[in-house]
């Protein structure tokens, strides 16, 4: 059967031929895969650049999907014993789920990922309450907008979007948009004008959510410092790195403020809870009709399909 593989750490993907497995144990199930979500988290996985990779290769790429069990039963999975993008995959039965049949493959295999980010995020590390204001750090992308829509359903009173596109924080529904527009944050100029708009709604800020990381984050991070001064508790979530893996923390603000740092991700938050989230993505999407922008691709496509811009999500279809 067909599969997308990468043969060795950082190389590109490839169809490749592999057999199709034959044994399934009692606490598994063979699943038919109808379509896979080419998420960053599963490029990085695949090509061995995130934190959560293995260095076993050849290596077969996804991490999670959407198709049917042998009796047509329509269900999400993931942690599949091999990557997600094979024609067939075997799964353990706890890493099942049956999804409504009214979501399309490439609409239920594209929901996941950016929705457990948030849920997982604010729930699980942030523990948000409700009536808090929650400040969105890089919400022009598929994450990062689906956030704002999660923040409101899960109780935010306020919602504060950030990012590099004012066209896109707009489009966003959040109560405050602040973009850096065309702002090079490694500038000292640009980093005081881009933190001294931060700083008109940073006093009022209980969760963020920070999609970005890198000098994005040693602005927001210095200016909801000295702006709350110690006045109220912020709890701060890394949950990626789209503008740097590394920031320059000075420790005094840490010790003169309420900052709590935290990250959210595949081992920051426990298997089941992660579970969780998925299942709340998917009942909160069915709810308030949550869309997220895709654009599919064959299994050949792959090529085009690996290089493709992370929105609108590409995901390959069977």
């Amino acid at each position: 059967m067909k599969a997308i593989q990468i043969k060795v750490a950082g190389g590109d993907p490839v169809v490749a031929e592999i057999p199709v497995p034959t044994e399934v144990a009692a606490d598994q199930v063979r699943v038919h895969v109808q379509a896979s979500a080419l998420s960053n988290l599963a490029k990085r996985v695949a090509t061995g650049a995130h934190y959560s990779a293995d260095d076993v290769y050849p290596k077969t790429v996804g991490l999670d999907g959407v198709g049917t069990l042998d009796d047509g039963t329509y269900v999400y999975f993931d942690h599949p014993l091999d990557g997600a993008l094979a024609e067939e995959v075997i799964v353990p039965i706890d890493h099942v789920m049956e999804i409504p049949t009214r979501l399309d493959p490439v609409t239920a295999a594209a929901l996941p990922n950016p929705g457990m980010s948030s849920y997982a995020a604010l729930i699980y590390r942030a523990q948000l309450r409700p009536g808090e204001t929650v400040l969105i750090n890089g919400a022009t992308g598929v994450a990062g907008q689906l956030a704002v829509k999660m923040a409101y359903a899960l109780g935010a009173k306020k919602v504060i979007a950030t990012g590099r596109r004012a066209e896109a924080l707009n489009a966003t529904g959040a109560d405050v948009t602040i973009a850096s527009n065309q702002l090079d944050l490694t500038n000292p100029e640009s980093r005081a004008a881009y933190g001294a708009s931060l700083a008109t709604v940073a006093g009022k800020v209980d969760v963020v959510l920070d999609y970005l990381y890198g000098p994005s984050a040693e602005v927001l991070l210095t200016t909801l410092a000295q702006t709350t001064a110690g006045s109220h508790p912020v709890r701060y979530v890394e949950v990626g790195a789209m503008a740097g893996a590394t920031l320059t923390l000075p420790a005094s603000l840490l010790r003169s403020s309420k900052l709590s740092l935290m990250g959210s991700g595949l081992q920051a938050v426990d298997a089941a809870d992660l579970q969780d989230a998925v299942a709340n993505t998917y009942q909160l999407a069915g709810q308030y009709g949550w869309q997220v922008p895709t654009r599919a691709f064959s299994f050949d496509e792959i090529a085009t399909a690996w290089t493709a811009p992370n929105n609108p999500r590409a995901v390959i279809t069977f």
